[in-house]
């Protein structure tokens, strides 16, 4: 039987990237009769000064995580809906999704933050009431449209944008060493080109990321901004989508799934902490030169790289005991890589301290 995640998939059935694009969105939802819009308060707030809903889209405000709890709750308002509208980062994303999925109709994604490929992936990351990581569900139907509007997104947290690019370095982290540690010679062409698509988002986010910020700041649509956009959200979600299972999560995100077990990291975005969880597999994988090579990166953009600077706990070494625990799991996606024990996640967490400390005074 063929599992979900074994099932190779392209991006959103439509895709527009293009400046003023949202304030054409009643063009996108006109043939819809009950559209209902998923989206937070902060991201409500972001679309209500930059564009508005048709007066036919009803909207259910979600803030928390993508839990079964909330995609229940959100199902039961949209019962008569044909299509939901998610609008707003990667949970309301990810539960706007599970929503969609739950309902068997379209959904339409708009980010309003750069910070993962949620709004172009046809899967979504459920964790429970307390933010702690639980699974990640597949969903039947792929993204009916996705917008992306680069002068909206202009006005959105800085912050978001870094974290994005941590997040989608890790693409190609991932998805090599999965692939690298298969050993198999049979790999479909498609497993090649998902990692092409890696390839491809490292060269440009290496590139292109510290004048995107820049742009940012300023206030203008670079093409280097633009680039970095795309890089995060369409771009990236097709790693695992032509990739399948050799292009998933891997070490990074199961270090980040363990993060998300110690209740001072929720504050950190999903990002950073998958950026954090780069350092520490490619140190169990004893290419420490590589993670010397990213450091300075990592500085320009004021990422985290320890546990310190994540500010994860006072009690450090029960914090690497509790993520360490979690990353070893036999269901975790760190086995993609290689059986690794959790003696050995600990002593890179501590190595990663140690590097860090050195390469960053």
């Amino acid at each position: 039987m063929v599992k979900p995640e074994e099932i190779l998939r392209s991006g959103p059935n439509q895709y527009i990237c293009r400046e003023g694009i949202l304030k054409d969105l009643s063009t996108f939802v006109q043939t819809f009769r009950s559209p209902v819009a998923v989206t937070g308060f902060k991201s409500y707030k972001a679309f209500q000064n930059y564009t508005s809903f048709p007066s036919n889209v009803e909207v259910f405000q979600h803030d928390g995580y993508s839990t079964d709890q909330a995609i229940e709750e959100i199902s039961q308002f949209a019962n008569q809906a044909d299509v939901i509208i998610g609008v707003g980062g990667g949970k309301i994303l990810d539960t706007a999704k599970s929503v969609a999925d739950k309902l068997g109709i379209e959904i339409i994604t708009i980010p309003t933050v750069a910070g993962t490929c949620a709004a172009a992936t046809p899967l979504s990351v459920i964790y429970d009431s307390n933010g702690s990581f639980t699974r990640v569900d597949y969903h039947f139907r792929t993204i009916h449209l996705t917008l992306v509007d680069p002068i909206f997104l202009l006005d959105s947290p800085i912050e978001y944008l870094k974290s994005g690019i941590g997040d989608s370095l890790a693409k190609w982290y991932e998805a090599e060493a999965i692939i690298r540690n298969s050993n198999r010679s049979d790999l479909s062409i498609m497993v090649k080109v998902g990692l092409d698509h890696a390839s491809y988002i490292k060269d440009i986010l290496l590139e292109d990321s510290n004048a995107a910020i820049e742009g940012m700041k300023s206030n203008t649509v670079t093409p280097s901004f633009t680039r970095v956009l795309e890089a995060i959200i369409p771009l990236a979600g097709t790693v695992g989508g032509y990739a399948g299972k050799y292009g998933r999560m891997s070490g990074a995100h199961a270090v980040h799934n363990g993060l998300s077990f110690i209740d001072e990291t929720h504050r950190i975005l999903h990002g950073q902490k998958v950026a954090y969880g780069i350092l520490v597999q490619l140190l169990l994988e004893d290419r420490t030169e590589e993670v010397k090579e990213l450091l300075p990166f990592y500085k320009s953009l004021t990422f985290p790289v320890n546990l310190q600077e994540l500010n994860v706990a006072k009690e450090q070494e029960q914090a690497m005991k509790t993520v360490a625990a979690h990353a070893v799991k036999p269901e975790e996606s760190l086995q993609l890589i290689k059986a690794f024990q959790e003696i050995d996640v600990i002593k890179s967490m501590q190595g990663l301290e140690k590097l860090s400390e050195v390469s960053l005074v």
